[in-house]
């Protein structure tokens, strides 16, 4: 069984929402038309109960021949279908624009990202699978997507529908009002809770694992071989197996615990209908609802409950989007490793006279350095053999004249120019 553990950790809630709000801010328009469209519609589900209440009122206590029950039906029901049709209309206009938005993000997000890993290190690129990355990026790419879905076209209209039912039914009922706003805040800070803090964790975890399975897949593929030439199949299928069975268990992890977060909810959402509905019949008994107003309070109840029941997939949807952008997020934290100063400019060439002037280099964290306080100078047009044993630097001497490493210490010149002082 699943340990539970409450882990509240919101550094990738706020560095991915973060890198969100700057994408929307580059398509505000957009944004803005979505967002009042959405709570345009949401404001129309919410007087939808107050006129079926209306409805029943007219029918109960009146019939077809009696002109008042009858105009008041048909402003009911008429009401009922320019609801229903605003909400279809605004709905449209706002999953239009949501498309381009979304659209345009993703494609800025995948060519932002390629443009940052074709600029890593060479250090970089050593120490990282090609699949692992790649995974990433796409993995990424499609978690904005539910991002986007979640909180404009699930998470907003759900809260709008949240305050105004609760404001709605407290301004006839201030005890149901407090009934339900109490119930509906109880439900949604458990839910963030369990979410936020105990699946989210478990779920980060298990995008690790995924990430490096992918890795492993990809590589083992790319480099098949390599793997025939050293008969090493059953070598790499033991290694796959391992990943697996670790990617096994934290998914697994995962997924129980996302189930019982999903049972939490539906308790809670029963002690809630129990309440509302129990509160209705006794205002009902007591005289101070009609027929209609019971219609009034349950329909309002029933479509308040989906919101609600769906708040608690927006937030695991929430969190599970949150998880997979978290890694292609970190992109934009890394150090390039080599970077041009600022204002750099293009290096002149004109006879290409190469200097080393007391260079030292060693690569990473290596205590010995490949190069210590080492001088040569090459003339233009001179011919040059790099001689010596493997490892002793002669593919670092021109990885350094690419400026594919940094020196530590020292000079390279190029005509006399300093390689480290210009533009890549």
């Amino acid at each position: 069984m699943a340990r539970f553990r409450i882990d509240l950790r919101a550094d990738a809630f706020r560095s991915v929402l973060g890198f969100t709000l700057g994408h929307w801010r580059r398509q505000p328009w957009r944004l803005s038309l979505i967002m009042g469209a959405f709570l345009l519609s949401t404001l129309a589900d919410v007087l939808t109960p107050l006129y079926s209440g209306r409805l029943v009122d007219a029918v109960a206590n009146g019939s077809a021949a009696d002109a008042v029950a009858w105009n008041a039906a048909i402003s009911a029901f008429w009401m009922l279908v320019a609801l229903a049709l605003a909400g279809v209309v605004l709905r449209n206009a706002a999953f239009m624009a949501i498309v381009e938005l979304t659209l345009k993000m993703m494609a800025d997000i995948a060519a932002d990202a390629f443009h940052r890993v074709q600029r890593f290190s060479t250090d970089w690129h050593a120490n990282s699978f090609a699949g692992s990355t790649v995974r990433k990026i796409t993995r990424g790419m499609w978690a904005l997507d539910l991002l986007n879905d979640t909180i404009l076209i699930a998470l907003l209209p759900s809260v709008v529908m949240l305050v105004g039912s609760t404001l709605l039914l407290g301004w006839f009922w201030p005890l149901m009002g407090a009934v339900v706003a109490v119930g509906s805040v109880l439900f949604i800070t458990v839910t963030a809770t369990l979410s936020l803090g105990y699946v989210a964790p478990a779920a980060r975890l298990a995008n690790t694992w995924d990430t490096r399975l992918g890795g492993s897949l990809a590589d083992a593929v790319s480099c098949n071989a390599v793997v025939k030439g050293f008969g090493a199949e059953t070598r790499e299928e033991a290694r796959l197996a391992r990943v697996v069975a670790k990617w096994r268990a934290r998914t697994g992890r995962t997924w129980v615990r996302g189930t019982i977060n999903g049972t939490t909810q539906g308790t809670m959402l029963l002690l809630l209908r129990t309440a509302v509905i129990g509160l209705a019949l006794m205002l009902w008994a007591w005289g101070q609802a009609s027929a209609g107003d019971v219609a009034f309070v349950l329909t309002s109840f029933f479509v308040l409950q989906g919101y609600l029941r769906d708040i608690g997939t927006h937030i695991r949807n929430l969190q599970r989007s949150i998880n997979d952008m978290e890694e292609l997020v970190d992109f934009q934290a890394e150090p390039l490793g080599i970077e041009d100063r600022p204002a750099a400019g293009p290096i002149r060439i004109n006879d290409g006279r190469i200097r080393f002037d007391r260079v030292t280099f060693h690569y990473g964290n290596h205590r010995l350095p490949l190069y210590r306080d080492f001088s040569v100078e090459i003339a233009s047009g001179e011919r040059v053999g790099l001689v010596g044993h493997s490892g002793s630097g002669k593919t670092t001497f021109v990885k350094l004249i690419q400026r594919l490493y940094d020196v530590n210490a020292g000079r390279i010149l190029i005509d006399g120019q300093d390689i480290s002082e210009v533009a890549q």
